[in-house]
């Protein structure tokens, strides 16, 4: 067992694997290469099936510990050169896995230059494989394209490269065969079984995928030009590169948004681009501007959190409803604090009329009653946004689905029912189950701008009465045949309900052009400054 001196920390072991290792060898795996070429990965499955292999190769293979975890591991086995009949073994390796937290630690680096000293004493001929074309030639790796040997598959690009360790290895000539294992770890099924038996981790598919150098991470928090990355359990400052001080407001990252980034151990890493986003929360910043405010990205559910007391307010819950189903987010209404209220059953009817897209529960979670109901949306990979106004006991309700105090609490004034403002900022927070929150700030305004999709999709059963109007462009006001004013006159729409309707779309006209005006003077400013600095 041999002791390396590392840069970074001097009690790191390039040694053997032993039975038990397995366990943490194949989990250090699995985390080096989650959703880098794609959603999940395979290759701790073959980690797994190549040492039961007849081509493995235990002798040279070796793990990395660091203060007594596993953190590297680089596995070689038997291939061959075919050239017509002639046969010829040599070696490859794979995986090489660093746990992805050790970054810029030089784990790889000690593991590879130790094994090629191994392998060449060992007397094989050479080493090909396929891997990282921007890596493996500074440890003194050639590209294949030249050298008369190619994958038998995928000829030599750039990722196919040799490395003579002994004499005669540059003569040979064929195609070059790794051992037949990796060809047994595609099963989808098999890998997805094999995987339940470690932490759960969310597997992504994103275009920014097939990564090199640069990381994948999640943006947890926002506080004016500095960021915070979410990189497996670090907290990682970063900034942003150079081009996204010319891009728009909503290609700025935001909460919750996928971000690729270099790393930089010594201060803030660089956000180089913002994934593709599943869903979008955005609303005006005040509710008399057309300024938008762009909250939280890649959202499942949005929790719209209203206490039963004074805090509850039908308009303002339908406004969040727009604004989630406009971001293409489920809206899930929680009226806490069923405990204050003698009839919550009325309210939580009187919410689902608002809309047919929305599930409404009434909790208490000081009493533990209606949590259970809750308990289907906690599912591992979940994205949860709160919303709602402070004091709603968005805080307590996490708290008490989690089990433990992952968010801070505030006490309600009894004067007006409103609470201390636990959350100034938003951020996110990942449970121990798999479960993502992002928290808000609280609201107790809501504008609505930029978001007809949603007021439609939220009232539409109006916009489906509409349809049945006489004339195509009713206004609803005195024209004959008008279906909505014949719907109110039956009682099977309230005009209360009517007018919150109007009230809605008017604004979102408003200051969606508000916004469009302030969008154009902002892209001219921008303009004129880059002409002066030209």
């Amino acid at each position: 067992m041999k002791k390396t001196n590392s840069n970074n920390d001097n009690n790191m072991i390039i040694r053997k694997e032993t039975k038990e290792d397995y366990y943490a060898t194949e989990l250090c795996t699995l985390r080096a290469f989650w959703n880098i070429h794609g959603p999940g990965c395979n290759e701790h499955l073959v980690v797994h099936k190549l040492r039961d292999s007849a081509d493995y190769l235990p002798e040279i293979s070796r793990v990395a510990e660091l203060d007594g975890r596993i953190v590297g591991v680089i596995m070689y086995h038997k291939a061959r050169i075919v050239d017509g009949e002639k046969e010829t073994e040599i070696i490859s390796f794979g995986p090489l896995a660093v746990e992805p937290t050790c970054f810029n630690m030089g784990i790889g680096e000690r593991l590879l230059k130790e094994t090629l000293a191994l392998a060449k004493e060992a007397g094989y001929p050479g080493i090909a494989l396929c891997g990282e074309p921007d890596y493996y030639p500074k440890f003194g790796f050639l590209r294949g394209r030249g050298s008369g040997i190619e994958h038998n598959v995928y000829g030599t690009p750039d990722p196919f490269m040799i490395y003579p360790l002994n004499e005669g290895f540059e003569k040979l000539r064929g195609k070059f065969y790794e051992a037949e294992v990796f060809e047994e770890c595609d099963n989808e099924e098999e890998i997805a079984e094999y995987t339940k038996k470690f932490p759960y981790y969310k597997p992504l598919k994103l275009s920014c995928q097939w990564l090199h150098a640069e990381k994948l991470g999640r943006i947890s928090e926002v506080q004016k030009n500095s960021y915070t990355i979410r990189f497996w359990e670090k907290e990682i400052p970063a900034k942003l590169k150079g081009h996204f001080y010319e891009a728009d407001a909503e290609e700025l990252p935001l909460v919750g948004d996928y971000v690729t980034f270099t790393y930089n151990p010594y201060g803030d890493s660089t956000i180089l681009s913002v994934c593709e986003r599943k869903s979008l929360l955005q609303r005006p910043d005040q509710a008399k501007t057309g300024v938008m405010q762009y909250m939280a990205a890649n959202a499942d559910y949005a929790f719209i959190v209203t206490s039963l007391n004074e805090d509850y307010s039908y308009n303002r819950i339908a406004r969040y409803v727009s604004v989630a189903l406009q971001g293409n987010v489920t809206p899930v209404v929680i009226l806490s604090k069923s405990d204050l209220s003698l009839d919550a059953e009325s309210y939580v009817e009187e919410v689902r009329s608002i809309s047919d897209k929305i599930q409404v529960h009434a909790i208490s979670a000081r009493y533990n009653t209606g949590m259970e109901a809750l308990n289907g949306y906690f599912t591992p990979g979940t994205t949860i946004c709160l919303m709602g106004s402070s004091g709603a006991g968005k805080s307590t309700l996490i708290n008490a689905l989690s089990g433990e105090e992952v968010m801070k609490t505030g006490e309600v004034r009894m004067s007006d029912s409103t609470g201390k403002h636990t959350t100034t900022y938003r951020r996110l927070i990942e449970l121990e189950n798999g479960v993502t929150i992002i928290d808000t700030p609280g609201m107790r305004e809501i504008g609505i701008a930029n978001n007809e999709e949603g007021v439609n999709e939220t009232f539409s059963d109006i916009e489906e009465l509409a349809l049945q109007c006489k004339f195509s462009n009713c206004r609803h006001d005195t024209e004959p045949g008008c279906a909505i004013k014949a719907a109110i006159k039956r009682g099977e729409l309230s005009r209360e309900r009517f007018d919150l309707f109007l009230d809605l779309n008017r604004e979102n006209v408003k200051n969606h052009a508000k916004k469009k005006e302030i969008s154009k003077w902002i892209k001219a400013e921008k303009k004129a400054r880059k002409r002066m600095t030209d």
